[in-house]
């Protein structure tokens, strides 16, 4: 299994089919997405989508085949981004010159295969304005995006290089909405695309309701027609005050940021703008702006990108007070006042590519393509003509834990700086040749990347969730961590997590299409064996040597600790003596001083009884007590003995009882049965007799 390619895709035949048909021209593009477990590109060269079954390339000895969708209309744009929508039923095929909607069949089966393994399919497919495409020869595409609040997972949204966004429901056009001045393009540059006015992208923030503004806020130079229009929407917008606003957040060339309000179903738009960028800086954050992307943190967070490699990270925070904007360059634009500001915390300098002399800056200006992870809200990507980033938003996870934090002394410290990786560079010579970045898909469970290039070749890499995400929240926190902090000093763990930063890392360097020279090579190799040096070797050195220490002061705490311990258990031994005599000491003190207690007890009574002022009651009644206490004394030793006795004579009287139950004589049973049949016999013949002697004594009369 190769390193940079653990799928193994490059032997796949998708990917061979897909190699022979790249377009000719080396610009970054993205034809390829995933959806669940399916991988989606495009083939130039046939104008069909092949779909692959990634998951199943990981179990062993599978033979997973590929699917080829040929759309049903014909495709005659030329396609630079696929787009799946969000449950997987629609795939966007986008171009500088249009967009195409491909229908995806059902699947079933037992690998879930569309239509059972089918290999080829024709999917029910359909243009966008083609009319309108072919009417505007300028007209071009700059961004496509899905509605994540499409209940049929088919609202598209669409941004044109005229200042128009475009929403589309399946096949119909269902609103046009203007997002800027009107660009009308002619054989001559525009002076609006000379000062930067056109929109380059937009993103979705996440939902809000909308806010009743004041009328007082409005300017004082409004007409009547602007006053009754405001009037009209609001009479409108009355019985709706609980729907549900999108913000769609729209960057300018210019790098004005500007935020549309509307809902998905509601041909009602608020445009505000250009949202008041915080701290104020001379370039306005940029004059060559190439995208946005927004990450549904809270506050949200707004990514800008520049063509010369700046990335500025910033929070999209509501304002205490609407802001009313400067005037458009089109008169005829209704603005409202911004409700919105964006406070930017840090910039990123990206390193576009890496110079072979390793003395001049590498890279040039290029298009700055960005992608939200989906499973580490924290991480996002950058890729280009001369490779692909992965940066890391830090300030995030401070605001999530300041958000859940229940203590309100806990302060928000936003001190973490974000951290970008280079991890795939494309660019490493002095020549003008690019090897572009010509699709970017994103996998999960389990987490990787898929990268086509321009050279044909096709990187898999599998991403590591970060570690802040596992660590399980410890519920014995110290009261006060700042403190214990303080006490204890840095954790050893932090401390070699900041040895081991490195402001530079090695990237995986691609082939490109033309082998650098011998030269080039060299100078790469010492510019690689420098970093290695520089950025990993020294620091496993300082590792090393701060483990050293820190095993010396373990050692040399170990042996302290052993020593207070033997010290402790010669004071045990002490005060275990001391305690037991203390002990004997006390049961002794206590039995004198009952006996001195009940000796003060009698001498009181003395005392008492023989005062003299005492009355004739209470020494009668003192000389009763004393008399009755020695009749009770001698009735208590008359009971005693009468016990005595008692108990004497039950004893004599059980043992007797004893003694004559053990003499009885007891005749055999045989005997005793005779003895009773001779005495039952004899009672017989006595009254038969004296039955005789009565009727004797009746007939002689007496």
């Amino acid at each position: 299994m190769s390193l940079t390619d653990v799928l193994e895709l490059n032997k796949t035949e998708m990917f061979a089919k897909i190699r022979n048909g790249l377009p000719v021209v080396q610009r970054t593009q993205n034809l390829l997405d995933c959806k669940d477990d399916l991988l989606f590109a495009w083939h130039a060269k046939d104008s069909c989508l092949l779909v692959r079954n990634w998951r199943s390339s990981l179990a062993a000895k599978v033979n997973v085949q590929f699917q080829t969708l040929i759309p049903s209309c014909f495709v005659s744009l030329e396609v630079d981004r696929v787009l799946a929508s969000n449950e997987g039923s629609l795939v966007a095929l986008s171009g500088p010159r249009g967009v195409v909607i491909m229908e995806l069949p059902r699947r079933w089966g037992p690998d879930g295969y569309y239509k059972e393994g089918k290999p080829v399919i024709t999917c029910h497919s359909f243009g966008l304005d083609t009319q309108l495409f072919l009417k505007n020869p300028h007209l071009e595409v700059r961004q496509v995006r899905w509605h994540p609040h499409s209940v049929s997972d088919s609202t598209l949204i669409v941004l044109l290089n005229n200042n128009t966004i475009r929403v589309y429901n399946h096949s119909k056009l269902r609103h046009v909405w203007q997002v800027g001045p009107t660009v009308l393009r002619s054989g001559a540059n525009n002076s609006l695309c000379d000062f930067g006015e056109v929109a380059v992208d937009f993103d979705i923030a996440p939902a809000a309701k909308p806010r009743v503004t004041q009328p007082e806020t409005a300017g004082n130079n409004e007409t009547t027609l602007d006053k009754s229009n405001k009037t009209l929407v609001a009479a409108k917008s009355l019985p709706k005050q609980e729907r549900i606003e999108w913000p769609i957040v729209l960057l300018r060339e210019n790098g004005n940021i500007y935020i549309l309000m509307t809902a998905v179903d509601s041909e009602n738009t608020r445009l505000q703008g250009p949202i008041t960028i915080t701290p104020q800086a001379h370039d306005n954050y940029g004059l060559e702006s190439c995208a946005l992307m927004i990450i549904p943190s809270l506050p949200p967070t707004l990514v800008i990108a520049e063509s010369n490699g700046k990335l500025h990270h910033a929070l999209l925070m509501e304002a205490d007070a609407t802001e009313q904007s400067f005037s458009e360059v089109d008169d005829f634009m209704l603005i409202e006042p911004a409700e919105y500001v964006v406070h930017v915390l840090e910039t990123v300098k990206l390193e576009l590519g890496i110079s072979a002399s390793g003395t001049e800056k590498g890279g040039d200006n290029c298009p700055i393509y960005l992608k939200r992870d989906l499973i580490n809200e924290l991480r996002y990507f950058a890729y280009h003509n001369a490779g692909l980033h992965a940066i890391t938003v830090s300030f995030i996870a401070e605001l999530q834990r300041y958000l859940e934090s229940e203590s309100d002394e806990d302060r928000l410290e936003l001190a973490a700086s974000a951290r970008a990786e280079y991890i795939l560079c494309t660019k490493f010579d002095s020549s003008e040749t690019v090897n572009a970045v010509f699709g970017l898909a994103l996998l999960q469970i389990p987490a990787g990347m898929v990268l086509l290039l321009g050279s044909g070749q096709v990187i898999s890499l599998k991403l590591v969730i970060d570690a802040q995400l596992l660590v399980t929240p410890n519920e014995n926190k110290p009261v006060d961590p700042e403190v214990s902090q303080q006490e204890s000093g840095p954790a050893f763990v932090d401390t070699i997590k900041s040895l081991l930063q490195r402001s530079v890392n090695q990237p995986i360097l691609a082939n490109k299409l033309s082998s650098p020279s011998a030269q080039e090579s060299y100078e790469l190799l010492n510019q690689a064996i420098e970093v290695l040096r520089e950025q990993y070797l020294k620091g496993h050195d300082l590792v090393r040597a701060a483990f050293t220490r820190h095993i010396n002061q373990i050692q040399l705490k170990k042996e302290q600790q052993l020593q207070e311990i033997q010290n402790l258990e010669q004071e045990r031994e002490l005060i275990s003596e001391r305690a037991h005599k203390l002990a004997e000491r006390f049961e002794e003190i206590s039995y004198n001083q009952e006996l001195l207690v009940r000796k003060c007890n009698a001498l009181m009574q003395r005392a008492n009884a023989s005062l003299p002022n005492n009355v004739i009651a209470e020494r009668q009644f003192s000389q009763d007590v004393f008399r009755l206490n020695k009749v009770t004394q001698s009735l208590a030793a008359g009971l005693d003995s009468v016990k005595k006795t008692f108990n004497k004579q039950r004893y004599h009287i059980s043992k007797t009882q004893d003694d004559l139950k053990k003499n009885a004589y007891e005749l055999p049973e045989k005997q005793h049965r005779t003895i009773t049949e001779i005495l039952t016999q004899l009672t017989e013949e006595i009254d038969r007799q004296i039955t005789d002697i009565k009727r004797i004594n009746k007939i002689v009369g007496i």
